[in-house]
């Protein structure tokens, strides 16, 4: 992706080698700032940083609707000639369980002078869950046919909603809200069930509502197969393990 920000007498452009990343990759790229004008500049200074933002709020043009994930400072000088420019590449890592990009909201790279939250360029990030996270949702869909909803941001985690199919393995399930983290190498999955059933009241019958609660957590020797392969067995193994609350006929 390429992208061209000025701000007088200087010219910003910035581009990275992929168009999109996964939580935990590095975004790289080069930053050229160039001097526009017939005079000298004196200094320049440049910034990259990747900002967390929800959509709707960028229009206040408030810097407080930046959440700052990376910051870099690829390059700056004491002065610039007239139609002179500076070239530098940079790097910057995202972690594994930094925001993904949905409908509402996602990462963004900033990038200019010094107050590049305010005024500077930015390009919208495509930016998708981990791949071993991937992975683990595949076994959802794939194995026990479930139907995903949505992805989206949520409490430092990213919240999928599923919902189960039409059999009678589940038949008091709604839907299942799966939060999921790559955080200090551990895979993260908390379920987040609601259910439906039946209660007496007096003589008659009447539909009642539940949620439960269900964690899974695995460590790397778990979730890793040699050759740094996804462990898809314990994968099911553990979701069947969760599903069991889902298969509960009684309340």
């Amino acid at each position: 992706m390429r992208s061209v920000f000025f701000q007088n007498p200087l010219e910003y452009q910035i581009q990275t080698e992929n168009e999109e990343w996964n939580q935990g990759d590095s975004i790289q790229g080069q930053l050229r700032v160039r001097n526009i004008s017939a005079e000298q500049v004196s200094p320049v200074v440049s910034k990259v940083v990747v900002a967390y933002a929800v959509r709707k709020e960028l229009k206040s043009g408030d810097a407080q609707t930046w959440k700052v994930l990376l910051e870099k400072q690829p390059m700056s000088a004491e002065s610039l000639l007239p139609q002179a420019e500076i070239n530098s590449e940079w790097e910057l890592k995202l972690s594994n369980d930094c925001p993904i990009t949905d409908k509402s909201a996602s990462p963004f790279l900033l990038f200019g002078g010094e107050n590049v939250m305010e005024e500077g360029g930015r390009i919208d990030l495509r930016v998708e869950l981990h791949p071993l996270l991937q992975s683990f949702l595949q076994t959802f869909t794939t194995q026990y046919k479930f139907l995903e909803k949505y992805r989206k941001s949520r409490e430092d985690y990213t919240e999928v909603k599923l919902v189960p199919p039409d059999s009678k393995e589940f038949p008091n399930l709604e839907q299942i809200l799966c939060l999921l983290r790559i955080h200090d190498e551990q895979l993260e999955s908390i379920f987040r069930f609601r259910m439906k059933g039946f209660s007496r009241d007096g003589e008659s019958m009447k539909v009642v509502k539940k949620k439960r609660e269900f964690e899974i957590q695995m460590n790397p020797d778990e979730y890793l197969l040699p050759g740094g392969f996804p462990n898809r067995n314990l994968f099911r193994e553990k979701i069947s393990e969760a599903l069991d609350v889902a298969r509960q006929r009684v309340f």
